[in-house]
């Protein structure tokens, strides 16, 4: 082999090399890996050794005098009492900031009849804003039957609590719509509310209406509308009311002076208006003037 030259001495070197090569690498290997484990080995034990000491400190910083909350502050309420609203969301002036879950008093907030969004912000060291916005009742539902009783209902319809005996009534009341109507799942009543409260709203704006003392839903006829003053009611069906209020004042001057002989006008028939005597069976049909 001394005489050996070209690839069969190039072939033996690189054997030889090679070899130790691997053994160099497979020390550099078992190295590195002891000096990971001197480093990491201190640092788990340091871990451990923070967790569990962390516990009793982060519990003592919890109930810290400091964070105690000195303010709990409620914006936008009209109707609720703070106090009413901070007991709603469980946050009271004394406890710590740190025990103050937003999201869950958010929610505890929105279970509240008379509330209908909430916003709950902590500032550190000892502060807390609550936000709310209540709902506000345009109407009164009436129910008879099961579930029987009064209710607010708000613009959009939602039914969120029942009156009190303290409470308004100065609002319109909405009349014949039962529980059943109400059921889940049952689209009627809901539908007939949404379409009350839209005449409400058209014919409170309306010169000759004013005021509403009540909108009455029949599933058959529709809505039949009942205004302060005058006391007539006024039947004027599930649609296009625009219209058919718009013919009701040139019909109204007519009977000036007079309201008390009418027993009911009709608007669901047409470019008619049908007026129908309290004293006579038969109903006096009236047009806009030409």
């Amino acid at each position: 082999m001394a005489g050996a030259r070209g690839s069969a001495r190039r072939e033996l070197v690189a054997r030889v090399l090679g070899s130790r090569n691997r053994r160099r690498a497979k020390r550099s290997r078992r190295a590195a890996v002891r000096a990971t484990l001197r480093i990491a080995l201190p640092l788990a034990g340091l871990a451990a050794v923070a967790a569990v000491a962390w516990r009793p400190v982060a519990e003592t910083v919890r109930r810290h005098p400091y964070f105690a909350l000195r303010e709990v502050v409620v914006r936008h309420q009209r109707r609720l009492p703070a106090a009413e609203i901070r007991a709603a969301a469980g946050i009271e002036p004394g406890m710590s900031a740190w025990d103050v879950d937003a999201a869950a008093a958010e929610a505890r907030l929105r279970g509240h009849a008379w509330i209908r969004w909430a916003r709950v912000r902590r500032d550190l060291p000892h502060r807390v804003v609550i936000q709310v916005r209540e709902e506000r009742p345009v109407a009164i539902l009436a129910l008879d039957g099961p579930g029987a009783g009064e209710y607010y209902v708000a613009a959009h319809g939602r039914i969120f609590a029942r009156v009190g005996a303290a409470d308004s009534r100065d609002f319109p009341y909405l009349t014949g719509v039962t529980p059943d109507d109400l059921r889940d799942g049952e689209p009627a009543g809901p539908r007939a509310l949404r379409r009350a409260l839209a005449l409400v709203r058209l014919a409170s704006r309306s010169p000759s209406v004013g005021a509403i003392s009540e909108v009455h839903v029949d599933r058959g006829r529709g809505l039949t509308l009942l205004p302060v003053r005058p006391a007539v009611p006024i039947e004027v069906g599930w649609s296009g009311f625009d219209a058919k209020l718009a013919r009701l004042p040139p019909v109204l001057a007519l009977w000036a002076g007079r309201e008390a002989e009418i027993g009911a006008v009709s608007l669901l028939w047409g470019d008619d208006v049908i007026v129908r005597m309290r004293s006579a069976a038969r109903a006096v049909p009236a047009r806009r003037p030409a």
